[in-house]
C-alpha cells in the first residue's frame, strides 16, 4: 500500500470523504442498473436476422452492440411488424402533441445525466455548512416567495446542520453493517427495476421519496431528482383517467396512493421546478419585462425538454381541476401562478406558448373571478415577455376569447363580463402601436355589420327579415362598442402617450351613433342609453367633444312622453341588464319614469364633463332651451320627471353663470387653443355646481345598485 499523500489527509479531515464515497456508490449502482436495462432491452429485441448480410456472428454482435448504444427507436435496429404497431406511429414535432417526458427518454439520457451529476459533485454539488448558509441567503434574496414557502411548509429542509448529522449517522451505521447486506440491497433494487420493465409494476410514491427529492433539488439542484419528480407529477396528473384517455401518463413507473402524497407531490413539482431550472439555466429579467436566458453548455437540451414536458403536464392538470367555485380554486391559483415562472424557458417553443395561452384564456373567460384575474396576469406576463409575434398572438386570441361570453348577459354574468372587458382593455393599452392593427380590424368589422343592416333596411329587406337588425341590436355588439371605448379612452387619455390609437376615435363614434339612429323604437331606448353611456365615458377620458345631447333629447319628443301613460302594476325596470324593453312596458307610467330618470342622469353626466370648459355656456344653451320648452308644454313626463328636469336646469344655469364669471377677465382669443385648454385646468369637475350635483346623484345611484344586486343574489340563492 502506498504512502498516504498530504492532499488526501487534508481532504479526509475536511469531512467530505464520506459524502464522496456515498456519491460514488450511488453512481456505481446507477451505472449498473443502466447496463442491466440496456442488456435486457437488447435481449427482448432478439438476435440479428440473416438479411443483415453475410458477416460472421461476431460482426453481427458488434453491429447490434453499436446500434444498442445509439439507443431505442433511434438506434437503427430493424423492427418487426408487431413492434411497429405495438409502438404506434411516429410523427414529427410539427404534428405531434405537446412534448411529454417518457421513461424511455429517461433511460436514453441516463449517461449524460450521470456526467452532469458527477460534475455537480466535483464542483460543489455537496455543499458544506458555510456554502449552504450562503446558498440559502441567496435563495431568500432571489426568490423570497419560494423561501417563504419552505419556511412555512418544509422548514426541515432549511435545517441543514441537523440533516447533515443524520446523514453522517446513517452512513456510519451502514458502514458497520455487513457488506453482504449492501449487496442484497443492490440486487433487490435491480430486481425492482426489472419488475418495472417487465411487468409494468408501479413504484408507489411516498413522503420519504418526496423528502429525498426535495433535499436533492434544494441542496444539490439535482437534475435526476427533478426528472423523477416530474415523472411522478405526470402520473399524478393522469391518475384518474381511463387507459384510453390517459395518453402518455399511463406508461409512467410511479403511482400515487394517497391524497396527502398527491397534494405534496403537486406542490413540490410546481415550487421546485423553476428553482432547479433557474440554477442550471439562469436568466435575467430586463427592465422592459422580457427575459435574457443564459444557455447551459451540456444540459441545455435536457433541461429544455424537462421544462416543456413539465408545462404540458401542468396544463393537463389545470384543465382537470375545478375552477368555477372559490372554495375549490386554491390549487388552480397555485398552478397558474407557478406556471408563469416557466416563461423564460418556454418562450422559444411557439407550439407550447399557443397551448399555454389557450388554457389561460379559457380560464379567463369561464372561471371564477379569482381564477380569471390570475389567468389574466399570466397572459399579461406572457405578452410583456414575448416578442412581436407572441404579442400579436395574445391580442388576437384575447379578443376572440372575449366575444363568446358577451352573448349571455344577465345580472349574474355582467360583473364577470365587466371584469373581462376592463382587463382586456388594459392589455391593449400596454403597447398602443402593436394594438392598432387589431383595433382597426375589429372596429372595421363592426362597421361592416352596421353597413349590411343599413343596406338591408333601405332595400326593404330588414322588415321582412328581423335577423338583419339582430346582427347589430344584441348584447355582443353593444359590449364590443363599449370595449373599444374603454381601450381608446385609456390609451388616448389626457397625459397618456397613446397617440397611435387616437385616429380610431372618430370612426368608432360614427359607428356608435349610426347604431343609435338605426331603429328609433321606444323599446330599444335601453340600448341607446348603453351606447351613449360608453360614448360619454370616451368623451370625458379623451377630452373629445361628442354632440350627444340631441340623441338624449329626442327621447323627450317620443310618444312615450307625448301620450298619457297607462297605470300598471309592473315591476320597475333595471335598464342595466336589458337592451330591449318587454312588450308590456311601453306607454306605461313605470317605463316613462325609468326613461326620464336615466335620461336626466346621462344628460347631466355629459354636460358635467365639460363644466370647466370655456365654451360651457354655449354648449349648454340648446339643452336648457329644449328642457324648458318640454316643461312648458307638459311633455316632460310626470311630476317626478319634471322635478328632476327642473333641478338639472337650475344646476346648468348656476354652472353657466359661474363659468361666465371666470372667463370675464381672460385675455386670449378663441383661436389660442393652448390657452383654451389651460382654462380652469386646475379646477376639478366636482367643484362646479353641476359637478357637485352629479356627485350626489352618483352616490344615490350606486346605493340603489347595491340594493338591486343584493336582492338578485338572494333571489338566485333561493332558486338554487
Amino acid at each position: 500500500m502506498g504512502k498516504t499523500t498530504k492532499q488526501f489527509k487534508k481532504f479526509a479531515s475536511s469531512g467530505k470523504l464520506k459524502d464522496t464515497i456515498r456519491a460514488r456508490r450511488q453512481h456505481q449502482q446507477i451505472r449498473q442498473k443502466t447496463e442491466t436495462r440496456i442488456a435486457h432491452r437488447a435481449k427482448q429485441r432478439g438476435a440479428p436476422r440473416a438479411e443483415h448480410g453475410e458477416g460472421s456472428d461476431e460482426e453481427g454482435d458488434e453491429r447490434d452492440s453499436r446500434a444498442i448504444q445509439r439507443g431505442g427507436r433511434a438506434g437503427g435496429i430493424d423492427k418487426t411488424l408487431d413492434e411497429v404497431f405495438e409502438g404506434g406511429l411516429e410523427v414529427d414535432e410539427e404534428g405531434s402533441e405537446l412534448e411529454e417526458l417518457s421513461d424511455e427518454e429517461d433511460d436514453d439520457d441516463e449517461e449524460g445525466e450521470e456526467e452532469e451529476e458527477e460534475e455537480e459533485g466535483e464542483d460543489g454539488g455537496m455543499l458544506d455548512e458555510k456554502e449552504m448558509e450562503k446558498a440559502m441567503k441567496d435563495l431568500e434574496k432571489k426568490d423570497p416567495e419560494f423561501f417563504k414557502y419552505l419556511r412555512e411548509n418544509d422548514s426541515e429542509l432549511l435545517e441543514f446542520k441537523k440533516g447533515k448529522e443524520k446523514d453522517d449517522e446513517m452512513l456510519d451505521d451502514d458502514g458497520d453493517e455487513d457488506a453482504g447486506k449492501d449487496d442484497d440491497d443492490d440486487d433487490q433494487a435491480d430486481d425492482d427495476e426489472m419488475e418495472v420493465e417487465e411487468g409494468m409494476k408501479k413504484i408507489s410514491v411516498t413522503m420519504k421519496m418526496l423528502r429525498q427529492w426535495q433535499e436533492a433539488m434544494l441542496k444539490q439542484h439535482s437534475i435526476r431528482s427533478l426528472k423523477s419528480t416530474l415523472l411522478a407529477f405526470r402520473a399524478a396528473a393522469h391518475m384518474n383517467e381511463d387507459d384510453a384517455d390517459q395518453g402518455s401518463g399511463r406508461d409512467t413507473k410511479y403511482s400515487i396512493d394517497s391524497a396527502a402524497v398527491f397534494n405534496k407531490l403537486v406542490i413540490t413539482a410546481l415550487k421546485y421546478t423553476p428553482v432547479v431550472l433557474a440554477h442550471h439555466m439562469p436568466y435575467k429579467a430586463l427592465s422592459n419585462g422580457r427575459f435574457k436566458l443564459h444557455q447551459a453548455k451540456k444540459s441545455a437540451q435536457l433541461l429544455n425538454r424537462l421544462a416543456l414536458s413539465h408545462l404540458s403536464t401542468l396544463l393537463h392538470l389545470i384543465k382537470s381541476l375545478p375552477s368555477s367555485s372559490t372554495e375549490d380554486s386554491g390549487l388552480v391559483l397555485t398552478a397558474i401562478g407557478e406556471s408563469s415562472k416557466l416563461l423564460p424557458w418556454i418562450l422559444g417553443a411557439r407550439k407550447h406558448v399557443r397551448a399555454y395561452l389557450k388554457v389561460m384564456l379559457d380560464l379567463w373567460s369561464s372561471a371564477g373571478d379569482e381564477v380569471r384575474i390570475a389567468s389574466f396576469l399570466a397572459v399579461r406576463k406572457l405578452f410583456v415577455a414575448g416578442d412581436e409575434g407572441i404579442k400579436d398572438l395574445c391580442l388576437k386570441n384575447t379578443y376572440r376569447s372575449l366575444l363568446p361570453p358577451l352573448r349571455n348577459t344577465t345580472p349574474h354574468t355582467l360583473p364577470s363580463i365587466n371584469l373581462m372587458k376592463n382587463t382586456a382593455a388594459s392589455l391593449y393599452q400596454i403597447s398602443p402601436a402593436q394594438s392598432y392593427t387589431h383595433a382597426f380590424g375589429a372596429i372595421r368589422m363592426l362597421a361592416v355589420h352596421l353597413r349590411n343592416v343599413v343596406r338591408a333596411s333601405t332595400s326593404g329587406k330588414a322588415g321582412e327579415n328581423q335577423e338583419a337588425f339582430r346582427s347589430v341590436y344584441n348584447w355582443q355588439y353593444v359590449h364590443c362598442l363599449d370595449f373599444w371605448c374603454l381601450v381608446l379612452g385609456g390609451a388616448c387619455a389626457k397625459g397618456v402617450e397613446g397617440e397611435e390609437l387616437k385616429p380610431l376615435i372618430y370612426p368608432l363614434v360614427q359607428i356608435a351613433l349610426g347604431v343609435v339612429r338605426l331603429l328609433p323604437s321606444s323599446r330599444y331606448f335601453p340600448l341607446r342609453f348603453h351606447i351613449l353611456h360608453s360614448l360619454i365615458s370616451l368623451s370625458r377620458k379623451t377630452s373629445t367633444y361628442i354632440p350627444l345631447s340631441p340623441f338624449l333629447l329626442e327621447i323627450l319628443s317620443s310618444s312615450e312622453f307625448h301620450s298619457h301613460p297607462k297605470s300598471s302594476s309592473l315591476k320597475p325596470l333595471d335598464l342595466e341588464y336589458i337592451i330591449r324593453a318587454p312588450a308590456q312596458y311601453p306607454k306605461t307610467k313605470i317605463y316613462q319614469e325609468c326613461l326620464s330618470e336615466e335620461l336626466i342622469f346621462l344628460l347631466a353626466d355629459h354636460l358635467s364633463s365639460f363644466s370647466t370648459h370655456v365654451a360651457f355656456p354655449e354648449l349648454s344653451l340648446p339643452v336648457v332651451m329644449t328642457l324648458r320648452k318640454h316643461l312648458k308644454k307638459g311633455t316632460a313626463g310626470g311630476a317626478k320627471s319634471q322635478n328632476l328636469i327642473k333641478g338639472l336646469v337650475e344646476r346648468i344655469e348656476e354652472t353657466r353663470k359661474w363659468v361666465e364669471g371666470k372667463r370675464r377677465n381672460v385675455g386670449f382669443a378663441p383661436k389660442d387653443l393652448g390657452e383654451v385648454r389651460r382654462f380652469l385646468g386646475d379646477t376639478e369637475e366636482d367643484k362646479t355646481p353641476l359637478g357637485g350635483w352629479m356627485r350626489v346623484q352618483r352616490k344615490m345611484r350606486d346605493k340603489r345598485r347595491l340594493e338591486v344586486e343584493r336582492a338578485l343574489r338572494e333571489e338566485g340563492d333561493e332558486s338554487e
